[in-house]
């Protein structure tokens, strides 16, 4: 499931197929709210989204939890005066519990590096505030991410160690990261998320932007190791609408392209990349570097091409019946 940008009144979703069978798409647009409001996913968490629509009339910004399969849907209560919110995140795993979770992080108000966890669980109906969970960080530091893995919510941090939420224990821990080249200040993550109970990472550094590795999470939390080395060298060679010819090759964004998944098969080992490149999406096989066109792909319902190359955010659609 892909968000096409250009149509922020009413966004629009594409369906890209990663399986062998066919499958119809789940919606086109979001709409199942009764106003005038604009509805926007923010996370996708095996099977349910979390949304949140924003209304002109009453300037009014609600959160709801929603199963795209079975068209059920939950409005979450207000959190109140909590402070600077920062983000919400989904926490399910229907293998451990039919019970979801959603984690809000807040900026306490005595200080801007201070923040808080607040926890909404269906059970109650209510938020909470989770009393282990407080934490600092530099302001200057950003954090990035939320995704659910292993009964924890992941963030990677600008620069230093990253950390984690673990939902069982409503501790934040240290989440080590992959060291930096001496000369970045910064980390330059080209992906960051899930896929069938493994994390997976990219950061892309070095000026060949199409050689990067992909780093896999330690089911212990302890360590990051290289899962596959990647070379879109034959990738470029078919596809020469990738590169930005009016740039020097030496520039890090000489070569257009997105990560938008990392996936695995569900009968073998095989690791793909699901990439959207100028025009298409295509599926590049990790284990032998092979490839092929998904589908054409026009995100501003133009051409396009590496001049006008267009970021889109993907979530991962699975048919689910969980209750919201």
């Amino acid at each position: 499931m892909v968000h096409k940008w250009p149509r922020l009144d009413n966004p629009e979703f594409d369906f890209v197929n990663l399986g062998s069978k066919h499958s119809n798409s789940p919606f086109k647009t979001l709409n199942f709210v009764n106003d005038s409001s604009i509805i926007k996913i923010i996370q996708s968490c095996n099977g349910l989204l979390l949304c949140n629509s924003f209304c002109k009339k009453s300037r009014k910004l609600n959160y709801y939890i929603y199963n795209p399969t079975t068209k059920q849907r939950k409005i979450l209560p207000a959190l109140g005066q909590v402070g600077k919110t920062y983000g919400l995140y989904l926490a399910f795993d229907p293998t451990k519990s039919p019970h979801y979770k959603v984690i809000c992080v807040c900026q306490c108000n005595i200080s801007q590096s201070v923040y808080r966890i607040h926890i909404y669980s269906p059970k109650t109906g209510q938020w909470r505030v989770s009393s282990t969970a407080t934490f600092t960080l530099p302001f200057s530091i950003g954090f990035h991410g939320g995704v659910f893995w292993n009964d924890s919510i992941h963030w990677y941090t600008d620069v230093g160690p990253s950390m984690r939420f673990d939902t069982d224990e409503e501790k934040v821990k240290e989440m080590p990261m992959p060291s930096m080249p001496y000369d970045c200040y910064r980390r330059r993550v080209a992906y960051f998320g899930e896929s069938r109970g493994h994390l997976r990472l990219v950061e892309i550094h070095n000026r060949t932007s199409t050689q990067f590795n992909v780093c896999e999470m330690q089911r212990d939390h302890s360590r990051w190791f290289v899962k596959h080395r990647v070379n879109l060298g034959g990738v470029v060679n078919a596809f020469p609408g990738m590169i930005r010819s009016y740039h020097n090759p030496s520039v890090l964004n000489y070569y257009v392209f997105q990560i938008m998944g990392i996936e695995r098969e569900a009968t073998d080992d095989g690791d793909y990349l699901v990439l959207h490149i100028p025009a298409r999406i295509i599926r590049y096989n990790l284990k032998d570097g092979s490839f092929k066109k998904l589908r054409d792909f026009a995100p501003n319902y133009k051409r396009e091409d590496a001049s006008n190359f267009g970021y889109c955010n993907a979530y991962q659609y699975i048919q689910s019946l969980a209750c919201v």
